[in-house]
């Protein structure tokens, strides 16, 4: 592997991806585990650590926001106590969460004023700069990624686009993970959409005998018929089915 990248006093938008094969083994490593029962807080760890060793900062915390809308730890690169109270102080985590996008602070002590008790905290614990990308999943936000750096405009843009494609996957291994734990309730309702479908195959086939048609033209003419009157297709194949519609003389045309 090549040896970490230090010139980071610029913005490195237009530069290829620093560490790229680290960061490529990090994005597959954590896709392969979404295909299994996997450790959601394992999860974001392997994310985090790959945030650092690409961008090169120096700590990084994962945040989610709980029913309230605050932010709790879910993951950071250490457990001191120190930066887990960092970490959920109001600053850059709230501020990226709140307002679904990025947002950083290149010099904690020329911008002091916009958090007056993060950015004092951060310096005493020896952090220069701060950034913090949204999780986002679809159009939400549920939380944050927060990059913490020992120098002066360490990161660029290129270091929170990295951020957030991790901050990306991040969310998506949130959600399959809350999926899996809702498994039991999933299975309950498997056997209502195979029932469901049962219906349609019926409906298929009494408008295909009806009107003189292949089951992929009855079951193309069943969504038409569902898409224009407004109605769900189970309902309409409940209403063939049962016989409260006759649609023999359409099925015909």
């Amino acid at each position: 592997m090549a040896p970490p990248f230090d010139d980071r006093q610029h913005d490195r938008s237009s530069e290829p991806l620093p560490d790229s094969i680290q960061l490529l083994r990090s994005l597959v490593r954590a896709v392969d585990s979404l295909a299994s029962d996997f450790d959601v807080v394992e999860l974001c760890q392997q994310l985090l650590e790959a945030c650092t060793e690409v961008t090169g900062a120096s700590d990084a915390g994962l945040l989610l926001a709980d029913q309230r809308g605050e932010l709790q730890v879910l993951a950071s690169t250490n457990e001191s106590a120190r930066l887990l109270g960092l970490l959920q102080h109001e600053g850059p985590s709230l501020h990226a969460y709140r307002n679904k996008t990025a947002t950083s602070v290149s010099d904690l002590r020329a911008d002091a004023d916009l958090w007056p008790e993060f950015a004092p905290a951060a310096w005493a614990a020896g952090y220069r700069s701060a950034y913090a990308v949204p999780l986002r999943l679809h159009r939400d936000s549920i939380g944050a990624l927060t990059i913490l750096a020992t120098s002066a405009t360490a990161l660029g843009q290129l270091d929170l686009r990295i951020g957030q494609i991790l901050a990306d996957i991040a969310a998506v291994g949130i959600a399959q993970h809350v999926m899996l734990a809702q498994g039991a309730m999933i299975q309950a309702q498997l056997p209502t959409a195979l029932n469901t479908r049962v219906a349609i195959e019926q409906a298929k086939g009494v408008l295909a005998e009806r009107g003189d048609r292949d089951m992929d033209r009855a079951f193309q003419f069943m969504r038409g018929h569902a898409r224009t009157t407004g109605r769900r297709l189970s309902e309409i194949a409940g209403d063939i089915v049962e016989g409260r519609i006759d649609l023999r003389a359409d099925a015909a045309d």
